[in-house]
Order: C-alpha cells, then structure tokens, then sequence
C-alpha cells in the first residue's frame, strides 16, 4: 500500500504550442494540495493531462499506486472533479442530471446530493440556465461528491462564489477530510482560501513546477521586505527575491536567514502565500 494519492513522475504534454515539462509531484492521503500559478500556467492543462483528458507525451501518472492506462473506468469512479466551468447541458435540470449520472457509479449517493442541494440552496427543479454562474460553480461541487471520492480536484471551484457561499464551499471541503485518506488537489486564485486549508502548496509556470512543498515550510522560509532606498545596495539587491521598486523605495522576498533583515531602513513581515507567487513570478 501507498500513501500516495497521486503521483506525477516525469510527466510531459503539449497542447498546441505549450509544454508541460518534466512534472514532478506526488500527492499525500488526507491532505489538501493548492495548486497556484497565474493565468496560463498550466494549471488546467495539468489536471486536464492527470485525468487523461490530454494525452501526455512522457512520464507517469499513478493514482493510489495504479495508472489510468487500461483501468480509467476503476480509477475515475474514485475521483471527484470540478472545473472552472460546469460540464453539464445548461438546458437541463439537477435532476435530470442527477438520474442521468448516477447509474454510472456504484457508490452514488442520492441522500447525499440531496443534503448539498439544500445546504447551497439549490433548486434542483429549476434548468441550470437560470443559475447564476455562482451557483453553478456549487452545484458542479455538489455532482463531484455525490459518489463519496477518495481523490477530490477541483479547479478554481470558487470562482464566481460571493464570499458566503466561498466561506461554506471551504467548511464543507475541511468536513470532507476528516476522513483521513481523502485527499484534494485545489488550483485557484484565492490564495487567501490556501492559507485556511491546505497542507501543500504546488506552484507551476510555463509548465514547469516552481516548487512543491508544506505550507508553513514556504511561509517559514521567506520574509517580504521592504527597504528604504537610501538603505539599498548591490548586495542587498542581489539577495531579494522578484525586486520591485517603490515610491518608498523596494520590496522584494528574502529568506529569514539573511542578517540584513535587522539593518536601520530594512522592515520585514511575514508573506502571504499571494505574496510568495508573485514575487517568484516576478524574478523570472
């Protein structure tokens, strides 16, 4: 047995003229991935190829030790999926879609769908043309955990959610993982959300995996700074991360263990996981 939910080895792809290129990461059981990186990173591409949705070029893609290849059918029943727009006809309604999908899997849960109907306050008599696109981000959440997954992805599955009905999509997804060998692949914007509920935090750009670690490992590790410009030196600049100039003077990530954190002119504070992606963004 592994204690892997997912892992990526090696894995390439290209979708036009973009390139994954030699991902590397692996998933834990009961844990929470956020997967950051800004718009055109390759965020949905990824997912899109882990699911075999694209066809990768190269590398592996193991779910609980067990590759799609040949055995989707066992593999997809155990995952729950959420992408940035519902997959569903928009001119039918939830329970039609509901009676549509259901037979498909053996562990669907009708009670379940149900329960998360009416906690999102959803009318599963009404087409889903006439949802806003907020609730219709809820209820493709809604369809993804009706048949009680193992593997949850989800990609930007808040976007569009006022901050109410975020706050209950984020409750519901920390309940959901009191079953420790759940775990949830979570690509969104919000990194404020990541900061509430993820254990890991996966960066990609133009392809490529920036890094992947603990949470708190990334935010123990650096400090955003903030310098004065008559403090600044060539030294001090070559030590910061994604420098920007200010009308104050700069701002830029250091690493906790530079000593010049503790100079006349030179503040620093914690960062944010926001702070981390765009100043690593910033560097290139």
């Amino acid at each position: 047995m592994t204690n892997k939910a997912v892992e990526i080895k090696n894995l390439n792809a290209s979708i036009g003229n973009f390139f994954l290129s030699d991902v590397d990461f692996s998933l834990e059981k009961g844990t929470i991935m956020g997967f950051i990186g800004k718009n055109g990173s390759g965020k949905t591409t990824l997912i899109k190829t882990i699911l075999n949705m694209i066809p990768k070029t190269g590398g592996k893609v193991l779910f609980d030790n067990t590759p799609m290849y040949g055995k989707e059918e066992m593999v997809k029943a155990k995952i729950g999926v959420v992408f940035d727009s519902l997959i569903y006809p928009l001119n039918l309604k939830p329970i039609k879609i509901r009676n549509m999908i259901s037979p498909f899997y053996q562990s669907f849960d009708s009670r379940r769908f149900d329960e998360l109907m009416n906690r999102f306050e959803l009318d599963g008599s009404q087409k889903l043309s006439s949802y806003s696109k907020g609730m219709q981000m809820k209820f493709g959440v809604v369809m993804a955990l009706c048949h009680n997954p193992e593997l949850i992805i989800l990609d930007e599955p808040t976007a569009g959610l006022d901050p109410i009905a975020r706050a209950d999509v984020m409750d519901l997804l920390l309940e959901l993982m009191q079953n420790e060998q759940r775990s949830i692949l979570f690509s969104t914007h919000i990194t404020s959300d990541l900061e509430k509920i993820a254990d890991y935090i996966t960066m990609i750009d133009d392809g490529r995996i920036i890094f992947s670690k603990g949470k708190d490992e990334i935010l123990d590790t650096y400090l955003l700074a903030h310098i004065d410009k008559e403090t600044m030196t060539d030294t001090i600049k070559s030590e910061l991360i994604g420098l920007k100039e200010t009308i104050f003077g700069y701002e830029g990530l250091c690493r906790k263990n530079l000593k010049f954190q503790n100079l006349s002119g030179v503040k620093t504070a914690r960062p944010s996981v926001e702070d981390i992606m765009l100043y690593m963004d910033a560097k290139k």
